[in-house]
């Protein structure tokens, strides 16, 4: 007879099983192992700085709570998604510089320099080093510091973001060492601290133009691009920072990554520009450069011949290059909908665009993401927003003003991204599932440990109806079973805390994330 995975809240709610007719054979087999998991992550711009700054403690220390925790309560429920990395934005310097004009507000970003460029301010930031220090608090002490425009003080233009049809890198020439110095001074101050700061990111998606004030932003040509890893590879190795790496890209779209198509300065193609040997820009000589690449899942993700595809290609790059790759950012945008995107309901509404719909669309994109291109890493973009717009978590302004603190909600979106990164840990092995690759219906992919003493299974359902699933495992480890517990988030549920009375045969309810936690012996 088949069991039911039912919110133990709500037992009493749920109808008596049906008939096991159109049963999933879902199979698992630790034996054939794929890419180890590195994090999953997210970042504090762009309202996070604001938000740590401003609000109180009660407020910023839920969104802190709901972004970093890995505990369960005595309830079985968890009470935060155990992010594994924090993305933190390294500012240019917009927010106090005279004349800005970066709308909204929130997007303008604080620098550690001074505001005439003459010296340090560590007393900067100061809601951004709130959140740093609660992720460690809570365990997650793995940070990548990422910048997505020079300093104010070094740019061409003395702008946070470039001109109308220019091509080239918003930075002066003579600036490229400074601005490395910079980047690697602020690393080193924090990895003093006792902060694992892991990657910097020095360059963010140089394929977009960033010629308005929307926020802060630069082109970057290839040769601008090299000149600028090398001098941080310098900046890097003079003050001994062994344990921090270079993440080159980070790819607008995945596309920039494999292919030569299109015109002008674009960079693109950038496995083999920067990681084939014979390359004139190839980077694998520095000594913090990893053989490693960063992309961004953006216009990828509009149907499951596109996730599929996409990815598959990337994957075949990256292999004949023999670097790895990492999904750095990916959010719902408000040129995504029902009519340019698959498994969303005709009648679709939500201002916020972090409901349980776009959860699942997440869901199928980390999926593919995993298994088709090979991620050894996941990240969101935005941790927080004003009203939630996009983000994991919403804050409410008292009066529209972020400098007034105000209110904090979570969303939808980040339970769902909860599924898969409160559980799959750094280091857990992605393992062989067969048996569900449907995007339209349901995927799964599951993970192991590395003392191999857990196993973890999600299971994303976009379909509108429940997909039952028996699970095979070898026998050797279903001998070995000792615990199984399951997580569900769907429209009524944020990772509920599911009655599981039988470890093979389960129930996925429809338009849902499920998450099957294997402890063995």
């Amino acid at each position: 007879m088949k069991q039911l995975l039912i919110p133990a809240a709500c037992a009493a709610l749920v109808a008596a099983p049906s008939v096991w007719a159109d049963r999933r054979e879902v199979t698992i087999d630790p034996s054939k192992r794929h890419q180890e998991i590195d994090q999953f992550t997210a970042s504090d711009a762009w309202s996070g700085n604001f938000v740590g700054r401003y609000f109180e403690e009660p407020q910023k220390g839920l969104i802190a709570k709901w972004l970093f925790s890995q505990k369960i309560g005595a309830d079985g429920h968890p009470e935060g998604i155990g992010l594994s990395m924090w993305r933190v934005n390294l500012g240019g310097g917009t927010l106090e510089q005279d004349g800005a004009n970066i709308q909204p507000y929130q997007r303008r970003a604080e620098s550690f320099l001074t505001k005439d460029g003459n010296a340090y301010d560590w007393n900067k930031c100061a809601g951004q080093r709130y959140f740093m220090a609660k992720a460690r608090e809570y365990g997650c002490n793995k940070f990548l510091f990422f910048s997505n425009t020079p300093l104010v003080q070094w740019t061409r233009n003395g702008q946070g973001y470039g001109e109308k049809n220019d091509p080239a890198a918003n930075i002066r020439p003579d600036c490229y060492g400074k601005f490395a110095d910079y980047l690697a001074e602020v690393t080193k101050r924090f990895r003093d601290e006792g902060y694992n700061v892991a990657y910097v990111s020095p360059i963010n998606e140089p394929q977009v133009d960033w010629d308005s004030n929307r926020q802060e932003g630069s082109r970057w040509r290839i040769p601008e691009m090299y000149r600028m890893f090398v001098e941080l590879d310098r900046a890097l190795a003079e003050r001994r920072l062994d344990g921090a790496k270079i993440l080159l890209g980070e790819a607008a779209a995945l596309k920039y990554i494999y292919t030569a198509d299109g015109a002008g300065e674009i960079p693109r193609d950038l496995a083999k520009t920067f990681f084939d040997p014979a390359s004139p820009w190839s980077v694998r000589q520095l000594k913090h450069m990893p053989l490693l690449i960063g992309g961004h899942s953006y216009h990828s993700e509009k149907n499951p011949k596109v996730l599929r595809e996409t990815r598959e290609q990337l994957a075949q790059a990256c292999r004949k290059y023999g670097v790895d790759y990492q999904q750095t950012e990916w959010c719902f945008l408000n040129c995504y909908s029902a009519k340019t995107h698959t498994g969303f309901t005709a009648d679709w509404k939500d201002p916020a665009y972090a409901d349980i719909q776009v959860g699942l669309l997440m869901g199928r994109l980390i999926y593919s993401d995993l298994v088709y291109a090979h991620a050894k890493a996941w990240g969101y973009w935005k941790g927080m927003e004003v009203e939630g717009k996009y983000a994991l978590t919403s804050v409410f302004p008292k009066d529209g003003d972020l400098t007034q603190g105000g209110t904090v909600k979570a969303n939808k979106l980040l339970w769902a991204l909860g599924n898969f990164s409160l559980f799959v840990r750094p280091q857990f092995r992605r393992i062989e599932l067969t048996g569900a690759d449907n995007l339209d219906e349901t995927v799964g992919t599951a993970f192991l440990s590395p003392d191999e003493k857990r196993l973890v299974a999600v299971f994303v359902n976009s379909g509108f109806k429940a997909d039952e699933i028996k699970v095979g495992l070898p026998e050797s480890d279903a001998a070995r079973v000792a615990q199984v517990r399951a997580f569900r988030t769907d429209e009524r549920t944020d990772l509920g805390n599911l009655k599981v009375t039988d470890n093979k045969d389960f129930t996925l309810a429809p338009r849902s994330l499920t998450t099957v936690v294997y402890d063995f012996k």
